[in-house]
């Protein structure tokens, strides 16, 4: 079974993209889709995806949490729950 997609909101410069990849492992993600827009296609399974939209909840159905959040659990050792 597939990890639903995650959504880490954060702003800009606050390093989204240069953890990635730990956000990724931490939370069994496979796939990183980077500077999504709402709106925007995105996968529903096994992707982190990352942006600095404020208003995002209306676009993106899956798990959202903050950057700082998404930080928390890589430093935890993950958590894909």
């Amino acid at each position: 079974m597939s990890t639903k997609s995650v959504l880490v909101i954060g702003p800009q410069g606050c390093g989204k993209t240069t953890q990635a990849r730990a956000i990724a492992k931490a939370l069994g993600l496979s796939n990183i889709h980077d500077n999504w827009e709402p709106g925007a296609a995105v996968a529903l399974l096994d992707t982190l995806v990352l942006t600095n939209a404020c208003v995002t909840n209306w676009h993106f159905k899956g798990r959202r949490m903050t950057f700082d959040q998404a930080m928390q659990i890589v430093q935890h050792g993950g958590d894909a729950a």
